[in-house]
């Protein structure tokens, strides 16, 4: 079972790709432009990140659903999580 759930958390987390929240960093840039560094700002900053990453997330996973199909045909989508049926 647990064996189960790790492979469950590892398949949803390559679904939502983390990878691609880094580049959701650079919404905090205008604070640090503006020397408005403040804890208030920090924690406003951090979790706009955070919400900003979740909803990328799902836009990722509602494409991948949407274009399962086409995605199986295509010869390098088609090694996708989700198009291999994983």
């Amino acid at each position: 079972m647990k064996k189960f759930i790790a492979i469950m958390i590892k398949n949803i987390l390559i679904l939502l790709r983390p990878h691609q929240w880094v580049k959701n960093a650079f919404i905090a840039a205008p604070m640090f432009f503006a020397f408005q560094i403040t804890y208030d700002n920090i924690i406003k900053i951090s979790l706009g990140i955070g919400i900003f990453s979740l909803c990328a997330s799902a836009v990722y996973v509602f494409n991948d659903i949407h274009d399962v199909k086409e995605d199986r045909q295509h010869p390098e989508k088609k090694k996708g999580h989700l198009q291999a049926g994983r």
